[in-house]
């Protein structure tokens, strides 16, 4: 049978340049307000109830861009779909909302939370980092867009996604690569011998993940942050460094922690 579905909503609530995230009691991450819905109620119903019964503060949901579809509901940012532990699959309407004050009076579900105004050193999902970054009219660099990418092809096993984002001869250096060919010296070149490299890596690692930390980029590198979590081993904090030309990746290199 499939898992349970509901639909939810998320809220940023903004002001004097900053968004409201709380660190929620039972997941122990930071998030937006939130919920999901109840029945009979709309998106922005939800929203405008969740921001009330969480913080006691009203929020104002403009047209994001100022020229919305019709139909569209006032505040959407966007909308995403994640896993949400033993409540299933959350179907999640993201909204943003000016709020006049920044004095929160929290519900049973957080007693911290931050008015911030950037999330990369945040330990928060990457949807939310993106959603802060788009409540606050930002637009990620194209080499942090590309980093989140090549997280997600490798998260997803999707071997062509994660291939296409490199030039036909990069490089590519991993004290891992080294530990388990050593032949290779720590290097290989080229799609095909990038391509078996990770094959063999997902098939003896089926539940290895990379969980982002944070993203920095400047104008040819981006800088990844990651937590390597892998069934039966310790988390290993990792560094990689994607130089880019054109833009394709032309090298990438590891570090460990």
């Amino acid at each position: 049978m499939a898992g349970r579905r509901a639909f939810s909503v998320s809220v940023l609530a903004r002001n004097g340049g900053k968004v409201l995230v709380i660190q929620h009691a039972r997941l122990k991450r930071w998030l937006p307000v939130g919920g999901e819905l109840e029945p009979g109620e709309t998106p922005l119903q939800a929203a405008e109830r969740e921001l009330r019964e969480e913080t006691l503060l009203e929020g104002t949901f403009l047209q994001v861009d100022g020229s919305g579809m019709p139909g569209e509901p006032a505040g959407l940012l966007g909308y995403e779909e994640h896993e949400a532990g033993s409540k299933g699959t959350h179907l999640n309407f993201c909204f943003v909302a000016d709020v006049p004050t920044q004095e929160v009076k929290p519900n049973y579900e957080f007693s911290e939370w931050r008015w911030v105004s950037d999330a990369t050193a945040l330990d928060c999902p990457p949807n939310v980092k993106n959603l802060i970054d788009r409540a606050l009219g930002r637009k990620a660099s194209p080499l942090v867009e590309l980093g989140r990418a090549w997280l997600s092809a490798f998260n997803r096993r999707d071997l062509d996604a994660l291939l296409a984002l490199y030039a036909d001869d990069a490089v590519h250096f991993s004290p891992k690569l080294l530990a388990q060919k050593p032949e290779t010296r720590g290097q290989i070149k080229g799609k095909a011998r990038l391509r078996a490299w990770w094959q063999d890596c997902f098939e003896r690692l089926p539940g290895l993940e990379y969980v982002e930390r944070a993203l920095t980029a400047d104008d040819t590198r981006v800088f990844m942050e990651y937590r390597r979590v892998c069934p039966g081993q310790d988390p290993l904090d990792v560094a990689e460094m994607l130089r880019c030309h054109g833009g394709k990746i032309v090298e990438s290199r590891v570090y460990h922690g």
